[in-house]
């Protein structure tokens, strides 16, 4: 993970927002998931 960030933060076209919002995205899908498997147990 640190190597992805430190890897987008030299480019000018990704902004740390994008990957924050990227992250935080990624996290609630996983909420979901984990969500909907409860439901089918």
């Amino acid at each position: 993970m640190t190597c992805l960030l430190t890897n987008s933060s030299d480019y000018d076209g990704i902004r740390p927002q994008i990957l924050a919002a990227f992250l935080i995205l990624t996290g609630i899908g996983l909420r979901i998931e984990a969500a909907i498997l409860e439901r089918t147990r």
